[in-house]
């Protein structure tokens, strides 16, 4: 199973439009590793792609790792960041298979022509989707709007996605994530954030459970540079997500 993180910026992406903050100023200067594109993720197993939400820029983003084709796209909740982009498919040359929640689906927004192309499917939680030898598991995150993760599983190997999940984790999350060969989380800011994980709470989680490899994305420009946050957390070996990430798992 491959992973590749397209984007890793949270709602405001880096540099954040109209700010003037350390970080956007750094990313402006430097560019490199501290530019995030609004978060995405793409999950490939054999010839089978499943896209992770659509930011307002997946067009860019496809466009840059070179993406013609996709399975289908899962899309985790309604906010703008997250599907905002959806509309950018009208223009693409194949019908695909769109699914999201059933709480979510009367919150998208689709053109005529997208209406054409598009196979709107809902989904239930902790239901299973089977795309050949790639098992997908919608389940809650959030309870402030309806959210889900995700956990992916494919030749023995599970790959668990924390989208934007509150700050506490449930029983049923940990066990989830449990024995996973890979949990990702969402972590806009490094202190505590009452409606977000934060880095400090994936760093708690990580001395408190038995994670086999952990990885961190969708940061905003209140958390550090792409650097201080990788020195901050290397001794839980936390990886710190960059645009354009690929890994195998």
């Amino acid at each position: 199973m491959n992973i590749r993180f397209l984007g890793t910026g949270a709602a405001e992406g880096i540099p954040s439009f109209g700010c003037t903050c350390r970080q956007c100023k750094l990313a402006r200067k430097e560019g490199g590793l501290n530019v995030r594109k609004r978060a995405s993720l793409l999950v490939e197993v054999n010839s089978r792609r499943i896209l992770l939400d659509t930011p307002p820029e997946i067009s860019l983003l496809l466009n840059q790792a070179e993406v013609f084709n996709l399975t289908a796209i899962f899309l985790s909740h309604e906010h703008y960041d997250h599907i905002g982009g959806l509309i950018e498919f009208e223009f693409w040359n194949q019908v695909l298979p769109i699914f999201a929640g059933f709480d979510t689906l009367p919150h998208l927004r689709l053109t005529p022509r997208l209406e054409s192309r598009a196979l709107l499917s809902g989904f239930s939680t902790q239901s299973f989707l089977h795309f050949a030898d790639l098992r997908i598991m919608p389940f809650k995150v959030s309870p402030h709007v309806p959210c889900y993760g995700f956990s992916f599983e494919a030749n023995r190997k599970r790959v668990v996605h924390f989208t934007d999940s509150s700050s506490e984790l449930s029983d049923l999350h940990r066990h989830i994530a449990k024995e996973a060969d890979l949990v990702i989380f969402h972590t806009p800011t490094f202190e505590t954030n009452r409606n977000h994980l934060s880095v400090q709470n994936v760093i708690s989680l990580v001395k408190d459970s038995s994670l086999k490899r952990v990885i961190i994305t969708h940061i905003n420009h209140n958390n550090f540079s792409h650097t201080e946050l990788e020195e901050k957390v290397a001794p839980w070996a936390i990886t710190v997500a960059h645009d354009g990430l690929s890994l195998e798992v």
